[in-house]
């Protein structure tokens, strides 16, 4: 009886298209496997071999034995390792090579473009990408101005100049106030030294050949007895301004104007001829505390006086100091030294301990805050880079 052969696909219900890809495979896989046993040597029958042994072996030539199967798998495997071996189809890979042809695929990008710092194009890098040479352009302190201690100490004789005349003429009023000094004497001694002030001024002129800011001798005398005969009628008004209002009240208000004018001073040397802001606000503060002083005095001649002498200390006083500072540097400093201590003796007399105080604030000023600004400049660290804002370049043309 013949031998049955179980084909255990048989009992399944398969797809046409495995149906085909399985026998396909079947198929070649038979074929290697005749091949394989092709190359192998025939057994030689003997004599003795019997019948019985014979139907075995017709068997086996077309139905193999297990452990044949066994050996050709085997041989099949080893050949398709070889170098030379057939490669395996994208459907017979395994899956841990394809997902590691795709990982070095994603890994190992096309070569990108180079940056470029826009922002109005698309580049294939992220928007807070920073290029390797972008701290390169870092630039430290390039608009920061080393001071020399000469030369800043020269620079604080505008504000000692301005303070010493501030402490004048609290003293000035103090000595009026207390009755010490008369109102004519002030207007004397102030009126004098305003003409020899301007023929020093105008004779420096002529030596040194500026006509352009020679002064006009008629609008200023026309300025000078307009001046003088307002402040005179006004004086009887002004003198009884602050009658209704404390004294109290009258010395804050004076201390804080002055403290505006010391803070808005113009203490540039360029303005020689006419008062801008902020100096405007400087000139009306002290206008009005002087004003507010004048009212606390008891006689209109002694307004009269001390208004004047506050219009022209105020107003004409640090025109005349810029000019000075601005044809010698000697003679700006020996007004700063004479003024200082002039301050200091009026005030001697009043309060020592103002005085002192004065002294020591001056000496701070000039010696101290030179020294204080250039210590301080080395902890100054300002930067630049390619991170600030552009400056438009504004070009003007006229026509």
């Amino acid at each position: 009886m013949p031998t049955r052969i179980p084909v255990p696909f048989l009992g399944r219900r398969r797809d046409s298209s495995s149906e085909r890809a399985a026998v396909r495979d079947s198929a070649g896989s038979s074929t290697r496997k005749r091949n394989l046993f092709a190359g192998q040597p025939k057994r030689q029958l003997s004599s003795s071999t019997s019948a019985t042994d014979i139907a075995p072996a017709e068997s086996e030539k077309h139905f193999p034995t297990p452990t044949q199967m066994a050996e050709a798998d085997t041989s099949l495997l080893a050949a398709e390792s070889e170098p030379d071996a057939m490669p395996l189809s994208t459907s017979a890979r395994p899956m841990h090579d394809l997902n590691s042809q795709q990982y070095s695929q994603h890994s190992h990008p096309k070569h990108q473009r180079t940056w470029r710092k826009l922002l109005y194009i698309k580049q294939d890098y992220p928007d807070d990408y920073v290029d390797e040479t972008f701290l390169m352009e870092l630039q430290k302190n390039t608009n920061v101005q080393l001071y020399d201690y000469s030369a800043t100490a020269m620079q604080t004789n505008v504000v000692t100049q301005h303070l010493s005349s501030i402490m004048i003429f609290i003293a000035v009023f103090i000595e009026l106030y207390r009755g010490k000094l008369t109102g004519d004497t002030l207007l004397w001694f102030s009126s004098t030294l305003t003409v020899l002030s301007f023929v020093f001024w105008d004779c420096l002129n002529i030596f040194l050949r500026m006509p352009e800011q020679r002064i006009v001798r008629f609008n200023v005398i026309k300025g000078a007895l307009f001046i003088a005969l307002l402040l005179f009628g006004l004086s009887p008004i002004l003198r009884t301004l602050t009658e209704d209002t404390s004294s109290d009240t009258i010395w804050a208000m004076t201390v804080i104007l002055f403290c505006v004018n010391l803070a808005f001073h113009d203490y540039s040397t360029g303005n020689l001829t006419n008062i801008r802001f902020p100096g405007s606000v400087s000139l009306n503060a002290a206008v009005l505390a002087s004003v507010l002083l004048a009212s606390q005095l008891d006689s209109n001649l002694s307004v009269f006086a001390f208004l004047s002498f506050a219009i022209k200390w105020f107003a004409l006083f640090p025109i005349f100091r810029r000019y000075l500072k601005r044809i010698s540097v000697a003679a700006s400093i020996a007004t700063t030294v004479v003024i200082v201590l002039v301050a200091t003796a009026m005030f001697t007399y009043i309060s020592r301990a103002i005085a002192l105080l004065f002294v020591f604030s001056t000496l701070f000023i000039t010696f101290g805050c030179p020294l204080w600004l250039i210590w301080v400049q080395r902890y100054k660290n300002e930067i630049h880079g390619p991170w600030d804002e552009a400056r438009p370049i504004v070009h003007h043309y006229y026509h």
